[in-house]
């Protein structure tokens, strides 16, 4: 990617029928329910006519079991759960709107390389080249034990396994060279033998001899995601990813976090442009911000007390519901650190909350998700994304974290705020390239 003054678009779709926005009477209206492929198709459908680059799903095989020491919140409120597999809608959305790229998350602590490699592949031809991969290591207790783990692998160790996972499916992505497929018909030679390599991998995790026994594909591997925020996950990001997925609150932060990015990225020899940025929002379009704010307060009133506790339990492995309210964030830090999870995204919460704040208050704070808001009129959001934008670094642009109604909240975006944005020349008009990472230039 280039740095530009272009505003890169995504949308993350990973959690648009839990956290409570299954309560919500604007939420899926029209749709049978929230897995029917129609409102995904038409989610699609809304980012090409904002000429969004990406609709994200995030995953993780997990029902969390830390809120009481059970599933019974998770599964009785749907916090975060269910969570279908997403891949077979990719197929569907590519069709219903050509331009978007689609990025799916599969895990390198619990998921094969050969598999991996394969799996994306084969998408990259489905998608005629709008994939990218999410590459993350997995950090809850619940999706180790189904996968078949007793434990959690170690914070640092599920990032040296994650390296290595990396390393082996570029190699595949390689093992086949571009021009490798002849389909010479007269002569009856399919493929070059001599341009098909095996990679004999033989590491500390993963034994793969190779070929991948694929055609090269459109973008002859995915555009790599990674979204780590503590060192490790930001030197993976910093050797292999071209996009980065960053929460941060404050535009501080986001300067901070770019420059220790750059930093890195620097050790492996990399330039800052390698990797765009693309910072997490929930945007609120109102009337003004008053009326923004208004709308949320209803919403969180509508959802149970602890629905923020229930989440925080989730990220961070501790059990919120067994602590008292009135209990200082800053008191529960080390409890955090030692659960061997999102150790980055607390650190973030500690810098730019009071530390006196309490988990009761924060909880409240926390039940429509944690990160950067701009709310208020398409103006003022506009206002505020040139801004960060350029003031950290203008290489990358925004995801939309959910909104409060699915498809309302992409669809009031693409309707009052990309037109906004295509006025100061800042986000696209029309699809420049054909595959996603083209478009991503």
């Amino acid at each position: 990617m280039s740095q530009s003054s272009i505003i890169h678009l995504a949308a993350d779709l990973s959690h648009i029928h839990t956290d409570y926005l299954w309560r919500s009477e604007a939420c899926w209206q029209g749709y049978p329910y929230y897995g029917a492929p129609d409102l995904y198709e038409d989610c699609a459908r809304i980012a090409s006519r904002g000429v969004f680059d990406l609709l994200f799903f995030g995953d993780s095989a997990n029902t969390s079991e830390n809120h009481g020491g059970n599933h019974h919140a998770a599964v009785r409120l749907g916090m975060r759960w269910p969570k279908h597999d997403m891949s077979p809608m990719i197929p569907l959305m590519a069709r219903a709107a050509p331009g978007v790229g689609f990025g799916l998350t599969m895990s390198t602590t619990y998921q094969h390389p050969f598999h991996v490699a394969r799996f994306f592949n084969s998408l990259d031809h489905i998608t005629q080249g709008r994939i990218a991969w999410n590459a993350v290591t997995s950090a809850y207790k619940n999706e180790a034990a189904n996968w078949g783990y007793e434990e959690m692998i170690e914070h640092d160790e599920r990032y040296v396994r994650a390296q290595e996972h990396m390393k082996v499916c570029c190699a595949l992505w390689d093992s086949v060279e571009p021009d490798a497929i002849v389909f010479d018909k007269q002569k009856g030679i399919f493929a070059d033998p001599e341009k098909v390599h095996l990679i004999n991998h033989h590491g500390k995790y993963f034994n793969v001899r190779g070929p991948l026994p694929v055609m090269p594909s459109p973008q002859h591997k995915p555009v790599l995601i990674q979204a780590g925020q503590s060192p490790a996950g930001i030197d993976l990001a910093a050797t292999f990813a071209e996009v980065q997925f960053v929460s941060r609150s404050t535009l501080k932060s986001m300067k901070e976090h770019r420059a220790t990015v750059d930093k890195q990225l620097a050790v492996h020899g990399r330039k800052p442009s390698d990797l765009a940025m693309l910072w997490s929002v929930r945007v609120q379009v109102a009337d003004s911000e008053a009326a923004a704010i208004e709308r949320e307060r209803r919403y969180i009133e509508s959802i149970p007390q602890d629905a923020g506790l229930i989440e925080l339990s989730h990220m961070y492995g501790l059990d919120f519901s067994s602590l008292r309210d009135d209990l200082k964030l800053s008191q529960v830090a080390d409890a955090v650190s030692g659960q061997n999870v999102h150790w980055g995204s607390f650190l973030e919460m500690l810098k730019i909350h009071d530390p006196d704040i309490t988990i009761g208050e924060l909880g409240r704070m926390n039940a429509i998700g944690r990160g950067m808001v701009f709310r208020g009129t398409p103006k003022m959001i506009a206002d505020k994304m040139e801004e960060f934008h350029h003031e950290s670094g203008a290489n990358g642009g925004f995801i939309l974290y959910k909104g409060l109604e699915v498809p309302g909240y992409l669809r009031e975006f693409v309707e009052h705020v990309v037109p906004e944005l295509q006025r100061r020349g800042l986000s696209k008009t029309a699809y420049t390239g054909k595959t996603l990472r083209e478009n991503l230039q």
